[in-house]
């Protein structure tokens, strides 16, 4: 049971620090790698088109004729890991939007249901805080879709959660981004007791009636601002959810690992980062696995890295001085777990590595980034 316990904390303890470029910190602002948007293979996942398609039901729509409208096809809809093109869900977006409503994005948005998410809904709900929450959005949104940007940004006491769309000129962008936003604060209302948010923000001008604003997001409102988003307290971020479940989180981030590193990305070095997170997790990396899991040869997976300016080794590295940096930055396991959760059997081997990656020992690190 004992080394269940440690194998569960180091899956958690890697991954978490793995959830964002800049790692598990909210002193900087933070976005998602930026997606190859436009591409042929920007997509979004079937549940959440199959959870708009459930939300324009409730509101009245005519589900036949919605479908058949965006050529959309019951058997695109029923494995919830499956892609649906973009370009088929900005047209069902547009009908959407024709909805008799005031805002139909507000409305549709506070009739989509987390659950049918899949994996990124249920992982959502069960992270410890509302800052692992966040995190895990952040690095798992595509596995929704790839519609735009999500960025957390810290000012001062406010905590921003900011999207930038792609196409925000079309009008029916509009309606898909309060639709998410909508979506976002009714994710949130049962995970956490006693909040409110401090701010919403709209890139458009204000519209001739606010009733449904004031309904949905029960705040300040501010219009015409450079980007959509919802503002929360800062102090949230460590505030615990409700329906917090360690060992379930464990295994959904597994699972969301590897449905990320399953999908088309701007190179082979990223699908191999992601990859490496979740091998980092269970101990040594192993590149003949890893070459495997991409359906390569090792050999032709060095030559396409080198096709991209990087090789194995030097994704390896620099996963893992950061994984380690982060760690020492916002942690206190001793060094010697750390070199565990780096999957370094031995950890004088990874101290040697560390004094290479940074000229100090961990130790000195650790007692710096304090200092600053």
């Amino acid at each position: 049971s004992v080394a269940v316990s440690f194998a569960a904390a180091r899956m958690e303890q890697t991954l978490d620090v793995l959830t964002l470029p800049s790692g598990h910190s909210f002193g900087q602002n933070q976005a998602m790698p930026k997606n190859p948007l436009d591409s042929l293979h920007t997509s979004v996942s079937a549940s959440i088109t199959l959870a708009v398609l459930h939300a324009a039901s409730r509101l009245g729509v005519d589900r036949a004729q919605l479908m058949s409208a965006c050529e959309l096809h019951d058997s695109q809809l029923s494995d919830p890991d499956a892609r649906v093109p973009f370009a088929t869900q900005e047209q069902l977006w547009q009908h959407l939007s024709r909805i008799e409503h005031a805002e139909p994005g507000l409305a549709l948005g506070c009739n989509l249901a987390p659950g049918p998410f899949s994996v990124l809904g249920y992982l959502l709900q069960s992270s410890p805080t509302l800052g692992d929450a966040l995190a895990a959005g952040l690095r798992y949104q595509r596995l929704v879709g790839e519609g735009g940007e999500v960025q957390l940004r810290e000012q001062g006491e406010e905590l921003q959660l900011l999207y930038r769309p792609l196409h925000p000129e079309l009008p029916a962008t509009r309606t898909r981004v309060l639709a998410l936003m909508a979506c976002w604060v009714q994710m949130l209302h049962p995970l956490l007791d006693n909040w409110q948010l401090l701010r919403a923000q709209f890139v458009h001008p204000e519209p001739p009636t606010l009733d449904s604003y004031r309904e949905t997001f029960a705040c300040p409102l501010q219009f015409a601002a450079s980007d959509y988003g919802i503002v929360l307290p800062r102090s949230l971020a460590k505030a615990p959810l409700i329906q917090a479940n360690p060992p379930l989180q464990n295994l959904l981030r597994q699972h969301a690992e590897a449905l990320l590193a399953r999908l088309p990305s701007e190179g082979l070095s990223a699908r191999v980062v992601a990859l490496l997170g979740e091998q980092l997790a269970r101990g040594e990396p192993d590149r003949s696995e890893l070459a495997r899991h991409l359906h390569l040869s090792e050999r032709t997976l060095q030559r396409r890295l080198a096709d991209e300016g990087c090789n194995y080794q030097q994704l390896l590295n620099d996963t893992r001085q950061q994984l380690a940096e982060q760690h020492l930055s916002t942690g206190d396991l001793p060094a010697a777990e750390i070199a565990l959760l780096l999957g370094y059997s031995e950890p004088s081997v990874f101290f040697r590595a560390f004094r290479q990656w940074t000229g100090l020992t961990p130790g000195e690190y650790r007692a710096r980034q304090k200092a600053q």
